[in-house]
């Protein structure tokens, strides 16, 4: 071996040669790659790949297919806004109550919780196969309410509707994470959420336009409600002619078919670049310690909270999935035509078109948040964000206090902008990409359809005591529930500055370094930078993860 060969080895990198022909190489080891996200930069840098080649356009209809799945959660949360302004729909359901209006909303939350019983089928028969199982039970789901003539049918529906959802969601963003380019993660997922906006505008204007044509018939609800089959059912078409995930390959011991997936769809079908090996290398370090999954692993949930730096992933999971759902968004975005009657729109057909704009809104903020949350980064947006919350719900309060003490028109006018406001420049903007992104992201291979499932659990928790307490809260307290997001979202800053990570920037493998630290979030912000500083801190998190014997004398990469 050269001296430079030497030079190179004891840096920790490996040489392009090596990785374009590992034969030669008489020592191919974990720690001569450099898995750092500069490391596969230098490698597009010497080795381009088109990102216009035919396989990679099977991946980008791949990420299309999940992202319907994500446009059929926003179809489902709008359209119900949207039917409890239509009269009729109430009465032909026999939903009469606070009460029932809470269960009917709730119902959907509960059958996504337990749906996470089943997030293992991730693991067993394969990330796009659960995917596929989840969105026909939708289907199913989606028949029985669009055919329902009572409230109990419909509620059963939709438990079934949400059941399969849940499911499907659960897994949608570890699948896009694990299938795209490390280059293309942050736009392809962040970008994911966003689409559960073009469900909201399919659904709030399909019902404002068959309320505008149909009038009192029950063909203005019921044609929405079959629509609800229009998304799951392409998912159910599209997702077979998908590639399974490369990770679910290697956990299930089919090394080979975790490399051909990177060679047809990273390196465009070229064997030999660098890239493949480059991305091999990833998965062997990042899966070195986890055995081949048996059948009795589906169901430990152990290793959510195994060790210390476990529970540190899964406490961002809960706080993350939380935050999203109990910050009092969910409460805007369920009962938004309630609240404009709060606020003095009586009109129905009124209050069905402002629904329609705001989801149009919705998702022009949404997209930009998914192209800006890179270049931004995840805790400046979660942070600008919820600050946002504290300072909207404190004025949206005071416009409802006055607005039904004194009847005031513009205090009633001011509160249905004030909506607006922290639906889209906050929360569409932040939380909307980044709700399951940035769960995907903190947690380790290992963890991540388990801890995803632990994700939906506590989401769907938290948006069912919203959307079943809310529209009695609305009726008891009125603007003082709104007071109540003004101190809890102002809590909630104070735990994302002190305990959130930056992920901006990082690779997978990068981020499961982080946690490393005896300071993760220290450690986070310092590696998302790019300087000198950011490279050190990379390169000593490294040596302190082979240093704890995380080392592997010779791997079988190609």
């Amino acid at each position: 071996m050269s001296d430079n060969e030497a030079a190179t080895k004891q840096n920790n990198v490996y040489t392009i040669e090596e990785l374009t022909h590992p034969e030669k190489s008489d020592s191919i080891s974990l720690n001569h790659v450099d898995l750092s996200e500069d490391g596969y930069k230098d490698i597009l840098r010497d080795h381009p790949v088109t990102r216009w080649h035919k396989n990679r356009m099977i991946i980008y209809f791949a990420c299309l297919s999940i992202y319907l799945v994500s446009t059929t959660n926003g179809y489902d949360g709008s359209l119900l806004t949207a039917l409890f302004a239509m009269p009729n729909f109430l009465e032909d359901m026999g939903i009469k109550s606070t009460s029932g209006t809470g269960l009917v909303m709730s119902i959907f939350q509960v059958g996504q919780m337990c749906a996470t019983v089943f997030v293992w089928l991730g693991d067993f028969i394969g990330r796009k196969q659960a995917i596929f199982c989840g969105s026909v039970v939708v289907c199913v789901g989606a028949i029985i309410t669009s055919v329902a003539k009572d409230s109990s049918t419909f509620i059963g529906g939709r438990f079934l509707l949400s059941f399969g959802s849940g499911v499907s969601t659960s897994l949608a963003t570890s699948y896009l994470l694990e299938i795209v380019s490390p280059n293309e993660r942050s736009a392809l997922c962040s970008i994911y959420n966003s689409l559960y906006n073009i469900g909201s505008i399919i659904a709030t204007w399909s019902a404002y336009g068959t309320h505008k044509t149909y009038g009192d018939s029950h063909l203005s609800f019921r044609i929405p409600l079959w629509l609800q089959l229009l998304c799951p059912g392409l998912v159910c078409l599209s997702i077979q002619f998908a590639p399974e995930s490369p990770r679910f390959h290697y956990l299930k011991g089919n090394k080979d078919k975790a490399r051909n997936f990177f060679i047809k769809y990273h390196a465009n079908g070229d064997e030999s670049h660098p890239i493949v090996a480059y991305q091999m290398a990833q998965l062997e370090m990042s899966l070195l310690n986890v055995p081949k999954l048996s059948i009795k692993d589906y169901f430990d949930y152990r290793i959510l909270f195994r060790t210390k730096r476990d529970a540190k992933r899964s406490s961002l999971v809960i706080a993350a999935s939380w935050f999203g759902q109990f910050s009092g968004l969910s409460v805007v975005g369920y009962y938004f035509t309630t609240i404009l009657l709060d606020l003095g729109v009586e009109n129905e057909t009124t209050r069905l078109l402002l629904n329609g704009v705001g989801a149009v809104m919705g998702y022009i903020s949404a997209t930009i948040g998914s192209l800006l949350v890179g270049r931004l980064g995840r805790r400046f947006v979660f942070l600008y964000s919820t600050s946002g919350f504290v300072v909207c719900f404190a004025i949206l309060a005071a416009c409802l206090a006055t607005f039904q003490n004194t009847g005031n028109k513009a205090a009633g006018r001011a509160g249905i902008a004030m909506i607006y406001v922290v639906g889209n420049l906050f929360f569409s903007f932040g939380y909307t990409p980044l709700q399951p992104l940035y769960p995907a992201e903190v947690l380790s291979s290992a963890m991540r359809v388990r801890g995803m499932g632990l994700f939906q659990l506590v989401q769907g928790t938290a948006s069912f005591i919203n959307t079943y307490v809310a529209p009695i809260a609305m009726k008891n307290i009125q603007y003082w529930f709104y007071v109540f997001f003004v101190f809890w979202d102002a809590f909630e800053v104070v735990i994302i500055y002190f305990f959130f990570i930056e992920t901006k920037g990082l690779s997978l493998e990068e981020i499961d370094l982080i946690f490393l630290s005896e300071n993760p979030v220290k450690s986070s912000i310092i590696c998302s930078k790019d300087n000198e500083a950011a490279k050190a801190e990379k390169k000593r998190l490294t040596q302190v993860k082979l240093e704890e014997g995380i080392t592997h004398e010779k791997t079988d990469l190609v």
